[in-house]
């Protein structure tokens, strides 16, 4: 979850984890963002369209010992082991996250439990796992320049040096990973783990968007199994959902301007309908960031779709919740908390899935910087 406790510039630039200019596919013209302050009205045009859904992840057996995993979201297919165990979520997790798909020879969940020396690195005896993920790539670079960008795992050390092959009908790159966890045991010398992973950055129809395959361990006897399955990708434009809003602007307020006893007195709330790209570039500022970063803080994965509305919500005030952590404000003494000058936080505005949303508290100011001049889709 995204928090912060300062204040900080709020700024849009195209670097989100997306494209910005598209908004929601085929949200109506109403759906245009504008630069002006939200007025307080609700997006009934928005409420009213008929949703357009994306299928989820589809499994199809194949009747020869294989079976198709297909992503609409992210827009591939390939054919897999019938044997082999498919998810669109990733482990730990209920929901299927945007466009994934995690497959492996062997149950995660009856999976050995690592060896302390070894972290997460499970022996090459297990088995073999095959994941594709989505990734923003919003300089468009060429993928072997994007190649030293990936990062995948705690214990990955280098990124080695890979080459262009043909996928998918179309020019890939081909790299390898190097993973390494060390332990130095109380007694005895110290213990290093190894492995590697294989992967494969095939370009999405999207040009501001990379698909990312990674089987892990290269080392496996079952790698050429995935080498099969690789050579069967197919890859098509992602697509996303349009969905009506199903909570309005006036919900949202509601939560914050009025009590048990009627309004609340010196209460601000404002909320603003954006794509979630938006809103996570939103959240994600910083305090002296740049005004147009090289790429979003963090992973680029992407998690979430895009193009998926959200409110951004700011919220001023008397008796606003405080942050359950983080240093006191300026000037207010340790052990004191500070009262809450200011909330930030998105929401869903066409669904009730709460994973990847963020809020932040800030104990200065009086109102979220540069909030005012945020896009609002909802006018």
């Amino acid at each position: 979850m995204r928090r912060w406790l300062l204040p900080f510039c709020l700024t849009l630039s195209a670097v989100a984890c997306g494209d910005l200019q598209s908004g929601q596919a085929g949200a109506p013209p109403s759906a245009t963002p504008t630069s002006a302050s939200a007025p307080a009205a609700d997006c009934v045009a928005l409420g009213a369209i008929s949703p357009i859904p994306v299928p989820p992840l589809a499994v199809v057996d194949l009747g020869d010992g294989t079976k198709r995993v297909t992503s609409a979201e992210a827009g591939y297919s390939l054919v897999v082991p019938g044997t082999w165990l498919v998810s669109g979520a990733i482990a730990g997790t209920v929901n299927p996250w945007f466009g994934q798909g995690h497959m492996s020879s062997y149950d995660p969940r009856a999976a050995p439990t690592p060896r302390p020396e070894a972290g997460t690195i499970l022996p090459p005896e297990v088995g073999v796992r095959l994941d594709i993920e989505m990734w923003a790539n919003p300089l468009r670079e060429p993928l072997d320049i994007y190649a030293q960008r990936v990062h995948i795992g705690p214990d990955q050390i280098a990124v080695l040096p890979g080459a262009f092959v043909r996928l998918a009908g179309g020019q890939a790159y081909r790299m390898t990973i190097q993973d390494e966890r060390r332990f130095q045991p109380s007694l005895g010398p110290l213990v290093a783990t190894r492995q590697t992973r294989a992967v494969w950055l095939v370009p999405s129809p999207r040009a501001d968007r990379v698909l990312v395959l990674y089987a892990t361990p290269a080392e496996s006897a079952l790698f050429p199994a995935v080498e099969r399955a690789v050579s069967t990708l197919q890859v098509a434009a992602p697509r996303s959902a349009v969905l009506p809003v199903v909570h309005q602007r006036s919900e949202i307020l509601q939560r914050w301007l009025v009590g048990k006893s009627g309004p609340i007195a010196g209460r601000r709330a404002e909320a603003k309908l954006m794509t979630y790209a938006e809103a996570s570039l939103a959240m994600d500022a910083r305090p002296g960031a740049s005004l147009n970063p090289p790429l979003p803080m963090g992973i680029p994965r992407i998690d979430r779709d895009p193009d998926e509305l959200f409110w951004l919500v700011a919220v001023s005030g008397p008796d606003l919740p405080a942050s359950r952590g983080g240093p006191p404000g300026r000037g207010v003494a340790v052990g004191t908390p500070a009262p809450t000058a200011w909330i930030l936080y998105d929401t869903p505005a066409t669904n009730d899935r709460g994973e990847r949303t963020g809020q932040g508290f800030s104990t200065a100011g009086t109102w979220p910087p540069g909030f005012d001049t945020l896009p609002d889709r909802c006018h």
